[in-house]
């Protein structure tokens, strides 16, 4: 088994439409890659007179998974809008800084797509990496606590309805990129539940905010002809959660959650070179518990979404760095 020091991927966004081949674009940056390939089997255990049962198997439907996770990147923060909360955003501003206003869309599936390979080393040589085409942001995790080195952390999940590659080199000549890394030793969190306007008022006692996205992407098989799946669709509307731990310092959210009051939280991370994320969350409490820590109580609220009506959404992201343009 190839050393785990050599993995290394690389991706592009499948502009002209998904599934369609590609020259990657970018380097990406994570800690741990995570490809789980189905192919089923078919084995059946036939009646032959015999204790052995399976004389024949051929393959059945394929579908590829891939999960990254690692340290978020205000530069990356703005690839993953695209693939996971709103498709086509372009970036404003005449230079540096740019912003990237992610909204999610109501009533179309307009994320965008990205072919991604990954392989043992830079140039995989003679060792089969793989080649992954309509990859789609299924779900997306960011964790914003001061916690082992504070980072802001991401995973990210992917679903490949097509049949995967293998590949013995990589396609592209890329250069490493710069990146900016986020740190929860920059972020802010704010709370402003029921008519309170999003990020008025700083909650200095939320101790950590973990964000879980789903987008609900599932596979979608025809007799085409093919081992891999037709298309991946979202009969389903999105749902997301995050876990709130917060010191008890009031009874005011666990009022909020038995009365079930709107909440506006705002998770809001920034650098001194003018970079921001945004983290806008519109919901309610819908459990609760508490805990004890070192005599320092702590309780854990449970936030889903609910949509409001003068943003036309439950969440929105918003990424400003120095990247004009995300391919």
């Amino acid at each position: 088994m190839a050393l785990k020091v050599f993995t290394s991927a690389r991706a592009a966004l499948e502009t002209t439409a998904r599934g369609t081949t590609t020259t990657p674009t970018r380097i990406i940056y994570a800690e741990e890659f995570t490809h789980e390939q189905e192919v089923a089997t078919i084995r059946p255990a036939e009646l032959r007179n015999s204790y052995s049962g399976y004389f024949s198997a051929s393959p059945g439907p394929e579908t590829n998974r891939l999960r990254m996770s690692g340290r978020l990147s205000y530069d990356d923060a703005a690839w993953f809008g695209l693939l996971f909360v709103t498709g086509g955003v372009t970036a404003t501003g005449g230079g540096d800084p740019y912003t990237w206003a992610f909204l999610p869309t109501l009533d179309a599936d307009d994320l965008e797509s990205a072919e991604i390979q990954l392989g043992y080393a830079d140039t995989i040589a003679t060792i089969p990496g793989v080649k992954l085409n309509y990859c789609v942001g299924d779900t997306l995790n960011l964790h914003f606590e001061k916690n082992d080195d504070g980072a802001v952390t991401f995973d990210a999940g992917f679903i490949a309805p097509l049949a995967a590659t293998q590949i013995t080199a990589f396609t592209g000549t890329l250069s490493d990129r710069s990146v900016t890394l986020a740190s929860t030793n920059n972020t802010t969190t704010y709370s402003d539940p029921g008519a309170g306007t999003m990020g008025a008022t700083e909650d200095p006692l939320i101790i950590a905010v973990d964000w879980t996205l789903n987008n609900g992407f599932v596979p979608f098989f025809t007799l085409d002809g093919t081992t891999a799946a037709h298309a991946v669709y979202r009969p389903n509307h999105r749902v997301w959660t995050a876990s709130i731990t917060r010191q008890f310092g009031s009874d005011a959210p666990w009022d909020d959650f038995i009365d079930k009051t709107v909440q506006k939280i705002r998770v809001k991370t920034t650098s001194a070179a003018g970079r921001v994320i945004t983290l806008d969350l519109y919901g309610v409490f819908t459990a609760r518990s508490w805990s004890e820590v070192d005599g320092i109580i702590t309780e854990e609220l449970t936030l889903e979404p609910i949509y409001n009506v003068s943003t036309t959404s439950d969440f929105s992201l918003t990424v400003i760095n120095g990247i004009a343009a995300i391919t």
